[in-house]
């Protein structure tokens, strides 16, 4: 009998996101996507040379479709001699039955279609199979601060020069991360993300994977505070300019006040005369030393933004002065007493 030769086609009615990511995932993903990879390979290379009950050579694609429960498949057979007389599939666990009807899987996780056509003639194919990796669980997402906010009266905030990573984890490999800062359009996640502009921003993002599937969209407000604090140092006493020197008075202390209106400040530093390093400032700053004295503060924001350094210079005098009497050579008069003036009595 002259051999017949079949074509046979399975197509898909409804495939989504069955092609390869084309932008780069996050490493996070890269175990779970390995894995589910791995382990349908493991059961296309168990299908390889496998003899179904018909004791025929199973033939296998290498290629693993990821799909949904949703996903539909035909079937198409063509014979040149004597014509299709039927197809048949069968899941992984099952027997044979006649296609009619596209074909959908419900179970999750890797499994096998086994299909194959017959003809007219009796001539049956080789059973082929497809195997697929059925997944309706759409990704995690995560949005991960390279540094952590500071979250005041409920708002988080955070500095110029943090650093934000979109981490997606699915059990059969994430396909793609998209996300978009504020009005600008949607841009596939493939690096960290910085915030250029100060003030409120909003991140949103979301995640599909291999099968389609979609993670709701996620979004964060932050607010960038890139402002600088304030900072000044303020005399109890109001310094005294003698010859263009300014003296603090006895019993003078000295205030550190620092203001901030983003983050708030976090901390003031200060340091006096020689000291090499910065101090924690803890109360008024009282000096009793002798001679010239300079303090210098900085004040730092509860998401890191230092102020400018400033500084006082002034003096201190606690020598007291010296007095001394002399005797004077010169004899001083004693002043010229006038008689007390008297008034007449009344006449009787």
């Amino acid at each position: 009998m002259q051999a017949h030769k079949y074509t046979l086609a399975i197509l898909t009615l409804f495939l989504v996101g069955q092609l390869s990511a084309q932008a780069a995932e996050p490493k996070a993903n890269t175990t779970t996507e390995t894995k589910a990879v791995e382990k349908a390979e493991e059961v296309v290379d168990e299908l390889l040379g496998k003899k179904d009950k018909s004791g025929d050579v199973v033939t296998a694609s290498k290629e693993t479709l990821f799909i949904t429960s949703k996903t539909a498949f035909t079937l198409e057979a063509k014979d040149d001699s004597s014509s299709i007389d039927y197809i048949e599939w069968k899941p992984k666990s099952g027997d044979y039955r006649r296609f009619t009807q596209p074909i959908r899987i419900s179970e999750e996780g890797a499994t096998e279609i086994h299909y194959r056509s017959v003809d007219k003639a009796g001539n049956a194919e080789i059973p082929k199979v497809l195997v697929v990796v059925v997944d309706n669980t759409a990704p995690r997402v995560n949005l991960l601060p390279a540094e952590q906010f500071f979250v005041l009266d409920g708002v988080p905030y955070t500095s110029k020069n943090n650093s934000y990573t979109i981490v997606a984890e699915d059990k059969n490999g994430v396909d793609k991360i998209s996300y978009s800062i504020n009005t600008e359009a949607n841009k596939t996640y493939a690096e960290p993300i910085k915030l250029e502009k100060g003030g409120a921003n909003v991140i949103k993002y979301a995640a599909a994977d291999k099968s389609g599937n979609s993670s709701p969209e996620s979004s964060l407000i932050i607010t960038v505070d890139d402002m600088k604090p304030t900072v000044e140092i303020v005399p109890s006493l109001p310094l005294v300019d003698i010859s263009g020197k300014a003296f603090a008075k006895r019993g003078n202390v000295f205030h550190v006040n620092a203001y901030d209106k983003e983050s708030g400040v976090k901390k003031i530093l200060i340091k006096l005369d020689a000291e090499t390093e910065f101090r924690p400032y803890l109360e008024a700053i009282t000096v009793e030393m002798q001679g010239e004295h300079t303090i210098r503060a900085i004040a730092i924001d509860n998401v890191g933004n230092q102020s400018d350094a400033v500084e006082l210079k002034f003096n201190v005098d606690l020598t007291p002065p010296s007095s001394v009497i002399q005797k004077s050579d010169k004899v001083a008069e004693p002043a010229a007493v006038k008689p007390e003036e008297t008034t007449p009595a009344p006449a009787q």
